[in-house]
């Protein structure tokens, strides 16, 4: 989907013609969105929130919504998003409080390293 803010007349216009005319990417053109494709998620986490990591955690940590907020953290290079996602939550449920007992790595059907993830976590907010 596309967002185009518009001004007035002429740049409306602009817009039609811009979507006028439907012309395929050329296989340079595909290669390099693929290549941003493949960048942008290597440090994504697979996290399928199905939960049953929660009810192992000892800290009784919301792991996928932390793990979303991670995603989202590097994804956007250490963006405001997640940072002040953080501040809303109470001090010994964001990532600082993770022991790394690794109890919610023991039944994670993706086999996510969810205490690095944490500690990665921890220390990208504590730079920024």
């Amino acid at each position: 989907m596309i967002l185009s803010g518009m001004s007035n007349l002429q740049q409306l216009q602009q817009n039609i013609q811009t979507f006028e005319t439907v012309k395929k990417l050329n296989e340079q053109e595909q290669e390099t969105l693929l290549a941003i494709a493949d960048e942008m998620i290597q440090n994504i986490l697979p996290c399928t929130a199905c939960r049953y990591c929660t009810a192992h955690c000892p800290k009784e940590l919301d792991i996928p919504t932390l793990l979303s907020l991670y995603n989202e953290h590097c994804f956007t290079g250490g963006g405001f998003i997640a940072p002040m996602a953080l501040t809303a939550m109470p001090e010994d449920k964001r990532p600082s409080a993770c022991i790394g007992c690794r109890s919610c790595e023991a039944v994670c059907p993706q086999q996510l390293k969810i205490s690095e993830a944490m500690a990665d976590f921890h220390a990208k907010l504590q730079k920024s």
